[in-house]
């Protein structure tokens, strides 16, 4: 092999080397995704990470619940760039309310909370019929908060304006997830 071949063959590895690193969360990450989401909020409020969703493109989703007149669960989209973690968007809510919708910079997102270890699952049927199954975000193995994420902004109003409701495991529907009079936060 010539060396014009090895050079390029040790440029390709170690950009697939840099490219991995640089799109999973390290413990190193961890610290600075709680850096980046305390600088959100700044001294004032007692923040704790309870999930983070890890993206495409260098980015993820990261659910917080803040403490600061309240319980609040806030979810923040941050950007890895080559400087660290950065915020992008977010958007909070009572962590006591049944849903919330809104629109981040690059994702459409659903949350709510599980007000009963009951729930096996979360369905999300949007106005033009397609059917979604929410994640779920447990802590000690106990289901605390219900999530779907989309990419798509078109599907947006879709599940904004969904009909959500949680079923057992022998597919029973059990609560019908009311969505809030309020408008969502764009």
């Amino acid at each position: 092999m010539s060396n014009k071949w090895k050079i390029v063959l040790g440029l390709v590895i170690m950009l697939s080397i840099g490219a991995f690193v640089m799109t999973k969360i390290t413990k190193d990450d961890l610290e600075k995704i709680e850096k980046a989401v305390g600088s959100v909020h700044g001294t004032a409020a007692h923040i704790e990470i309870v999930h983070i969703e890890e993206m495409d493109h260098n980015r993820a989703i990261v659910f917080h619940e803040m403490y600061s007149r309240g319980r609040r669960l806030t979810v923040v989209e941050l950007k890895k760039t080559f400087f660290g973690w950065t915020f992008e968007s977010g958007f909070s809510g009572r962590s006591n309310k049944d849903r919330r919708s809104s629109v981040l910079s690059n994702y459409a997102i659903i949350v709510g909370r599980v007000p009963s270890n009951n729930y096996y699952e979360v369905k999300i049927e949007a106005t033009n019929g397609n059917v979604y199954s929410a994640k779920f975000i447990e802590e000690n193995g106990i289901k605390k908060y219900w999530y779907y994420i989309t990419e798509e902004m078109s599907e947006f109003e879709e599940i904004n304006d969904a009909t959500v409701y949680a079923v057992t495991e022998d597919g029973e529907v059990i609560e019908e997830i009311e969505k809030p009079d309020n408008e969502p936060l764009y």
